[in-house]
């Protein structure tokens, strides 16, 4: 299909901050849209963005919804912003794609799906890591079998965050917890893609003193329809290893799966590799590193632009991403 001017999706880039420049990239990579302005309550943050794209800035959402044409948002914005910024802009008839989670709680998650529902928006929840390639070889070869039954599972995303004297994760209000509402929910989805569906999560977060506002480190335990079992570990204060230390270069992020006939190891930092093995077989090492990691952003939004065009339903739905935090907060002891 030929894209031309008017085929275009209208983005309105809603924060400006650390994330910002991966979705830029993003936007700038997918055929189809383009970025028409940028939001962020920090006018020389909005600004030096906005001069670089060449595009308007703006101090709210509200003022760019009246005053810049826009078909859709991009909200990368701190966790306690999610629910206000989406539903502004569902309810001014802009589609939403927004970094996760849905909303802090599992109440105004529900109310946002039933929002984007009732205006007949597209509302996209990035679980990137579903559309890295080495995550969807990994989810091909669990489905062919090689790995037998599987048995258990464990899943870890850590390393360590340096933290800016406004990073919205020094409030534990602002981010909806710590450690395991920020950094569990992709590992939980990740699993779920290979495992099937959680019939049972718990979590136990340290107690230790954190950087954070809420807890710097977490690990729990899921339950599959399967039978199978995993672990799942989070933590934003492994000892930095050197000038790579920052996320996404210096974090650890994968699963090693288990089963009766095999086992598998996704790696997809600090690069993406798959090392699996059928008993009695030699190993087999797949090298996905010249894969960049925001290839799943990409990927994920991508999705986003041809669903907001009127394409084929999104592989991760609202209610996907309502039930993604639902379990999060469940394993919390929380509704």
């Amino acid at each position: 299909m030929s894209f031309g001017k008017k085929d275009l999706v209208r983005i309105g880039l809603v924060g400006a901050g650390r994330v910002a420049q991966t979705h830029v990239d993003m936007i700038k990579r997918v055929r189809g849209a383009e970025i028409a302005a940028v939001i962020d309550p920090q006018p020389d943050r909005a600004r030096q963005l906005s001069e670089a794209l060449g595009v308007d800035s703006f101090a709210s959402l509200t003022d760019a919804l009246a005053r810049a044409s826009l078909d859709a948002v991009d909200i990368i914005a701190p966790h306690h912003l999610h629910y206000d910024l989406a539903k502004e802009a569902l309810m001014a008839g802009k589609h939403v794609f927004m970094d996760k989670p849905l909303a802090t709680n599992v109440d105004l998650g529900r109310r946002l799906c039933d929002i984007a529902q009732r205006e007949g928006r597209t509302l996209a929840i990035c679980h990137n890591l579903l559309f890295h390639p080495a995550s969807q070889r990994a989810a091909a070869l669990v489905t062919s079998g090689i790995l037998g039954r599987a048995t258990h599972a464990h899943a870890q995303s850590s390393g360590w965050l340096d933290l800016t004297p406004w990073d919205f994760r020094l409030s534990r209000e602002a981010t909806g917890g710590g450690a395991w509402v920020d950094g569990a929910p992709h590992l939980v989805y990740l699993l779920e893609s290979l495992l099937g569906p959680v019939t049972e999560l718990c979590a136990v977060l340290s107690t230790s003193p954190s950087r954070l506002g809420g807890e710097d480190t977490a690990s729990g335990v899921a339950c599959f329809d399967t039978g199978a079992v995993a672990t799942i570990a989070v933590g934003y204060a492994d000892c930095p290893t050197g000038v790579t230390a920052e996320w996404p270069d210096g974090w650890t992020l994968g699963v090693t799966l288990i089963g009766t006939e095999g086992r598998l190891s996704l790696g997809l930092l600090p690069r993406a590799t798959i090392r699996w093995q059928r008993k009695g077989q030699h190993p087999v090492a797949e090298d996905f590193t010249g894969t960049r990691f925001d290839v799943g952003f990409e990927g994920a939004f991508r999705e986003f632009v041809e669903r907001a065009r009127g394409g084929a339903p999104l592989t991760v739905s609202p209610a996907d991403s309502l039930r993604n935090l639902e379990l999060i907060h469940v394993a919390l002891g929380q509704r």
